[in-house]
């Protein structure tokens, strides 16, 4: 038994990694397409959520007269959404901060 009074879920901090790899691919924005591969999701349903609102972290816009569209997802507004806006300590096998 550990000392601990709580310890991060493998599958949570897997899943931390994985956001790290991520941000550590993609430091200034992040595709579309990797963000929908991040979150479970079909690409076109997060660009739809973009649009509508519903996914504050991507920003959509007209591209030109024929209605072409266009999608940023800033790193760092992705990154804080996923963590909630404080961040994360955790770095793997080196522990919890």
């Amino acid at each position: 038994m550990t000392n601990r009074l709580m310890q991060i879920p493998t599958p949570i901090a897997a899943r931390l990694d994985e956001l790290d790899e991520l941000v550590q691919r993609h430091p200034e924005h992040i595709p579309v397409t990797e963000v929908a591969r991040y979150l479970h999701m079909n690409a076109d349903g997060l660009r739809h959520s973009i649009e509508s609102g519903q996914a504050p972290f991507g920003i959509a816009w007209q591209k030109d007269i024929r209605g072409n569209r266009a999608f940023k997802i800033p790193t760092l507004t992705f990154y804080l959404w996923v963590t909630q806006c404080c961040g994360f300590r955790y770095r793997g096998e080196e522990g919890a901060g």
